[in-house]
Order: structure tokens, then sequence, then C-alpha cells
């Protein structure tokens, strides 16, 4: 399956919007992980053909540093990775 993903923005403060684009429906798991790969987020995610969006809010408690980003399917096989990283607010 062709998978086109973009997360954005990158870096973030408080959340993180999904574009993903797909030939077919497709039951995925978005998942959230810390340097020490401790999943902080997991979300389950029903694409269907063409473009879907959603977003990961509520992030702003997340300490400023690096994160991953895995999109799989319900077999687990890797659809997607890619690092984040959260930058502190400045007031």
């Amino acid at each position: 399956m062709s998978t086109q993903v973009s997360i954005f923005p990158n870096p973030f403060l408080s959340t993180l919007s999904f574009e993903v684009i797909v030939e077919s429906n497709a039951s995925t798991i978005v998942q959230m992980l810390d340097k020490k790969l401790k999943i902080i987020k997991m979300i389950k995610w029903n694409l269907k053909k063409g473009t879907n969006k959603t977003s990961i809010d509520d992030l702003d408690t997340l300490p400023a540093g690096d994160y991953f980003v895995d999109i799989k399917n319900m077999d687990g096989k890797n659809l997607f990775a890619t690092k984040i990283v959260k930058i502190e607010e400045t007031h």
C-alpha cells in the first residue's frame, strides 16, 4: 500500500496535525514515543481511501525534546516513522 504522510508543525508546541493519503481503506495505529521508545500517546485511526486528517492535542505538558511518531497497520507493519521535536513556549 502506498502511503503519503505529512506531520506538522515540526517543531511543535502543543498540537500535531496529521495528513495521510492512502490508496485503500486501512486500520492503523498511530504511536508517539519518547527518546526511550516508551509509548506516550496512541490512537487507532481508520483511514479511508484518499486524504485523511487528524490531530493529537494536549501535548503542551510534554518536556521539550525529541520524540518519534510511528504509523503501523494492524499487523504491526510500519507504514511510516519519523522524528519530531517538541519546543518550549517562549513568553
